[in-house]
């Protein structure tokens, strides 16, 4: 598994995606549906970190940042843990 994770404007956007090919698809349809480009700021084998650019006004400006990782097991676990915490937390208040 791997989760794409977009940043736009500080509004985050994870998606889960069964191949890093699948997680690429969909962050070059968000790219399009925005009107974005995207620069690469880092590319390995596991982990993978873009520059989102908006070309309005005339000049290019980086508007966000989007990442493609691997997301085991382990960390879905962790996830499901910190929103239960969460959720009784606000329950206990």
């Amino acid at each position: 598994m791997y989760r794409l994770t977009i940043d736009d404007h500080g509004r985050d956007v994870i998606t889960q995606h069964d191949t890093s090919t699948a997680a690429q698809a969909a962050l070059h349809a968000y790219l399009v549906l925005s009107d974005y480009y995207y620069r690469p700021t880092q590319l390995s084998a596991s982990h993978a970190a873009f520059e989102l650019v908006s070309l309005a006004q005339g000049h290019p400006r980086v508007v966000g940042f989007a990442t493609i990782e691997p997301y085991s097991g382990i960390d879905a676990l962790r996830d499901l843990e910190a929103v239960f915490a969460s959720a009784v937390g606000a329950l206990a208040s």
